[in-house]
């Protein structure tokens, strides 16, 4: 699109008016530029040269690689490094989700400070949660300081060093009582007829506070003088932790355990099971036992659970650790020594996991402060409340 702009004054003291060209460059966003020109036919000739030159294509240059051998030598120096597999593929997420908000750049030599704050609202307007996009914030600055600059010498600049992240809600953690536990138990037993492995496996994940995976991921080797072992290589925080069990839930791990992973029966009697109904088409699609398939099969049932059942509260099986932890400092136990238990920094433990009842410590303080009375509210009545849902550790 052309248009008119005045220059400087001529000699006679009337204006010289030259052609403007107005065009969405490569970055989709509007430029509009001066032509330079006050005749309009040489206008349109320099607009046409101005709009190519803005849509030239890039000659790559060992300074500035493509996105795809940018992501390949990222990924093997974090191979290198160590990383885990599931930590290399949520930095390549990311990634993703950058290269799509621009992608018309070549590669991540390409993304501006301007952009990279674009980057975050691009995603907010998408419908993403802040939470999550603070997420990719955080992981595209390790990606583009540690590296893509740091470690793989790719690049010299970090657009998203101080790109400021949304502002986030603090969310209060979701507590798992012990009748909500048990009522998602004792349905889960009903709707696979007794079916012991499941059940037992949320028994000692809640007892525990142990994450899924490390869990799913046990062997029979793990399984000594009365604890649980959760080797460095499946523990999150690449540390080994050893878990004192129950006796009764103990032996019956031990009777449990297969050859290779502790859980690996689960595949064979989860296609019996089918067989039994009279589901050969389900039976047939059970494959080999794997901790992931075990994880996402456990969540797809508390995920029906809460389905079938739509008034109550929800809660993720994530859940159950942080109620484990809460159980552990209600019973007076220091903040610092459940962190030891769990493998958990304190911190991440108090922001992330506890779940305290704020008004109730409020109320105590203010009230031994000012002579008050013990508020009526704290009563708490729950003729359920006095059966523990899950064997004590």
């Amino acid at each position: 699109m052309m248009g008119n702009g005045s220059g400087s004054p001529s000699r006679s003291g009337s204006e010289i008016h030259i052609y403007l060209v107005s065009f969405r460059g490569p970055e989709r966003f509007r430029k509009e530029l001066s032509t330079k020109e006050a005749n309009k036919k040489r206008a349109i000739d320099a607009a046409v040269v101005l709009i190519q030159a803005a849509f030239a294509t890039r000659v790559e240059t060992p300074s500035e690689p493509s996105w795809a051998e940018a992501a390949e030598e990222m990924s093997r120096q974090m191979q290198a490094n160590n990383l885990r597999a599931k930590t290399i593929e949520q930095y390549v997420i990311a990634v993703n989700h950058l290269r799509s908000a621009f992608p018309e750049t070549h590669g991540p030599g390409d993304i501006t400070t301007a952009m990279a704050s674009r980057f975050k609202a691009i995603r907010i307007r998408a419908g993403v949660k802040p939470r999550t996009v603070q997420g990719n914030l955080e992981n595209l600055g390790i990606v583009y300081k540690k590296w893509l600059l740091k470690e793989c010498s790719l690049l010299s600049h970090n657009p998203f060093e101080g790109v400021s992240p949304p502002k986030t809600d603090k969310v209060k953690p979701r507590l798992v009582t012990d009748v909500e536990a048990r009522d998602f138990l004792e349905w889960l037993d009903r709707r696979w007829r007794g079916w012991r492995l499941p059940v037992l496996f949320l028994e000692v994940k809640a007892s525990i506070g142990c994450r899924i995976t490390e869990l799913a991921a046990a062997r029979p080797s793990d399984l000594k003088d009365g604890r649980i072992t959760f080797i460095a290589q499946v523990n999150k925080g690449r540390k080994e932790r050893a878990a004192i069990l129950p006796i009764p839930i103990f032996e019956e791990l031990k009777a449990l355990a297969g050859r290779e992973y502790v859980f690996e029966a689960f595949s064979e009697q989860l296609r019996t099971i089918y067989l039994d109904r009279g589901c050969p088409h389900h039976a047939e699609r059970i494959r080999g036992y794997s901790p992931e398939r075990l994880k996402d099969w456990l969540e797809n049932e508390a995920q029906l659970f809460f389905r079938k059942h739509p008034q109550r509260l929800k809660f993720k099986l994530h859940n159950l650790r942080g109620a484990a932890m809460t159980r552990a400092w209600t019973a007076g136990i220091k903040v610092e020594d459940a962190a030891i238990a769990f493998r958990c920094d304190p911190e991440t433990m108090r922001q992330h996991y506890l779940t305290l009842d704020e008004q109730a410590i409020a109320d105590r303080v203010l009230g031994q402060l000012n002579g008050a009375s013990k508020p009526a509210s704290e009563t708490i009545d729950d003729s359920r409340a006095d059966r523990p849902a899950f064997p004590e550790a």
